[in-house]
């Protein structure tokens, strides 16, 4: 199957089993940067139906060379316990597969529910991950950040 070269989806598109999502989350490249644009909360369903859409995403972006992540998180970020466990399988996955981004960005402003209580669990399922993992209150550190990430790989590429 060819790799699409601009996938763009939902998890709407991919919502399967007997309990409908909880959240929403819309995905896209930009350049070697993979978007995430997520409303919670979430639970087990929806991260379920992440990993469905995001998986051309990723090919698409493998295809471009190194790629960063950035998610953006409105509203809510509480997520389920069974699906942070889900998050968890998720991201080893997407190790296994070598699909895993240089680095990860969240953007969760100090007014999104929950943003104080999720960030250390984020942080530690990517991190347990060997992830490079960072949150921001705005997009502009994110985007600079994950471009940092970008630039010193391109550095160390071409010292190689």
């Amino acid at each position: 199957m060819p790799i699409k070269l601009n996938p763009h989806h939902t998890t709407d598109e991919f919502a399967v089993g007997e309990f409908k999502p909880h959240g929403l989350v819309e995905m896209w490249l930009e350049g070697n940067v993979l978007r995430y644009d997520a409303v919670g909360p979430f639970n087990r369903e929806l991260v379920r139906a992440i990993s469905k859409a995001q998986h051309d995403i990723m090919l698409a972006a493998k295809a471009r060379g190194a790629c960063v992540e950035i998610v953006t998180i409105h509203e809510s970020a509480l997520v389920t316990p069974d699906g942070l466990a889900e998050l968890a399988l998720i991201l080893e996955d997407v190790n296994q597969q070598g699909l895993a981004p240089l680095a990860v960005a969240y953007v969760m402003a100090a007014d999104v529910e929950g943003a104080g209580i999720m960030a250390p669990l984020f942080r530690k399922r990517y991190q347990d991950q060997g992830r490079i993992f960072q949150i921001f209150d705005r997009m502009e550190q994110a985007t600079v950040w994950a471009q940092a990430q970008l630039d010193a790989a391109g550095a160390q590429a071409a010292d190689e």
